[in-house]
């Protein structure tokens, strides 16, 4: 699956009055495989908690390993700590295991997980063994682009019960609910957040048990190019802008003084969109060849603030798209489209910003806080640094363009 990306989202809701999650995820990735393993814990609470983390940790980490699935299975029964009061030491779980066009998915106990295809439920065949008393289901499915595979927990196929759905949330009417909702462009964060909402409603927000969905889309990459200030020497505009757009995807500026820059060099004029501003929120405004020019740090601030909410509060994905203002949009490409994230980030000071006090080492400040909660994210982030790029363009590789990741400190490396 050279060309196409796994996406993965996640949303949960705990238990009425209950500080801990009962249910647990992991999701680690070693070269081209994924594992991912969602568990529900016995209960709730804090020992739900514990059974299904080490559950979801233990089983992703021993099949990352490639150890066979009986194995991995009977190590986690042999070690979850045994409940005092009902004498079980339980644990349910699935499974996935992508590896090229491939998902390996392993069941036991959980709801079964649906796989749209084209917006649609895709039934795929199962073979069901044994390991001990536990029934353990597995299937080996191929996958396709735009393929969205949905686990979750029984608090999602139970909610309602008692109040507005007697008889729980069916399996039939929680497949309706995906196909309804699904789109092409859909997010799997967005579609595990309104998947996990709608139980809640059903619960009218008060659920006997902890509700979580693990959303997962096979993609195509999408990269997105940020363009934020001007390089320090006006002699670099030209050179820099012909990098930044020669990188496949879309094109964002932030900021006046690099639109003005951007449109000297397209030749194109800026045209402000009317009604675009709110009383926080500064106007956008338009040059042909961008895809979205917005105002620069106090757009960036709250975009920052957005993103440190997103990864904490994954039912943020259902309003981050309601908005047509420069926030609104902004966070819909960053969070919601890109893979790929390829920061410019211009060393030349706005004087328009005097009066705010506000320095290059404030803007850093904001532009690594919102870095680092898109990775978190799980994004692809690259920043190119504009008086690095002269430096090493100067001194080491003319022909080549250099990007600098920020992991720790600086990692120069040449990108081709």
């Amino acid at each position: 699956m050279v060309d196409l990306f796994i996406e993965s989202g996640h949303a949960s809701i705990n238990k009425h009055d209950e500080t801990l999650c009962g249910d647990s995820y992991s999701i680690k990735k070693n070269g081209e495989q994924l594992v991912a393993v969602l568990s529900d814990g016995l209960g709730s609470g804090v020992k739900a908690n514990i059974l299904s983390t080490l559950t979801a940790n233990m089983l992703s980490t021993m099949m990352l390993n490639r150890l066979p699935i009986d194995e991995c299975i009977e190590t986690v029964a042999s070690t979850l700590p045994m409940c005092r009061e009902r004498k079980l030491a339980y644990s349910t779980f699935t499974l996935a295991c992508f590896t090229d066009s491939t998902v390996r998915l392993v069941q036991y106990d959980n709801p079964d997980a649906v796989l749209l295809r084209n917006g649609k439920n895709y039934a795929y065949d199962t073979g069901i063994h044994f390991i001990g008393e536990k029934k353990i289901c597995e299937s080996t499915i191929s996958l396709m682009e735009n393929d969205m595979l949905v686990l979750m927990t029984d608090g999602i196929t139970n909610a309602g019960i008692g109040k507005l759905s007697p008889g729980g949330w069916k399996r039939e009417e929680v497949i309706e609910f995906l196909e309804r909702w699904y789109t092409p462009d859909i997010s799997p964060q967005n579609l595990a957040a309104r998947l996990v909402e709608a139980g809640n409603v059903l619960c009218m927000d008060s659920n006997d048990d902890d509700m979580t969905a693990l959303v997962f889309k096979v993609r195509p990459r999408r990269a997105i190019n940020v363009m934020i200030g001007p390089p320090a020497d006006p002699k670099d505009d030209a050179r820099v802008l012909k990098l930044f757009f020669a990188k496949e995807g879309s094109h964002i500026c932030c900021g006046g003084s690099t639109a003005h820059m951007i449109s000297r060099y397209l030749n194109k004029p800026i045209i402000p969109v009317e009604d675009s501003g709110t009383d926080k929120v500064p106007a956008i405004a338009t040059i042909e060849g961008m895809d979205l020019v917005t105002e620069g740090i106090i757009t960036l601030q709250q975009v920052a603030d957005l993103a440190e909410q997103y990864v904490s509060d994954n039912r943020l994905s259902i309003t981050i798209n309601s908005g047509n203002d420069g926030v609104s949009l902004l966070c819909a490409y960053l969070f919601e489209q890109a893979t790929d994230i390829n920061f410019f980030f211009g060393k030349a000071e706005n004087t328009a910003n005097d009066d705010l006090d506000i320095g290059m080492d404030a803007k850093a400040i904001v532009i690594n806080r919102l870095i680092s909660s898109l990775r978190e994210m799980g994004k692809n982030v690259k920043i190119c640094s504009t008086f690095l790029l002269f430096i090493c363009r100067l001194f080491f590789y003319p022909n080549f363009y250099y990007r600098v990741s920020f992991i720790g400190g600086c990692n120069l490396q040449p990108s081709f």
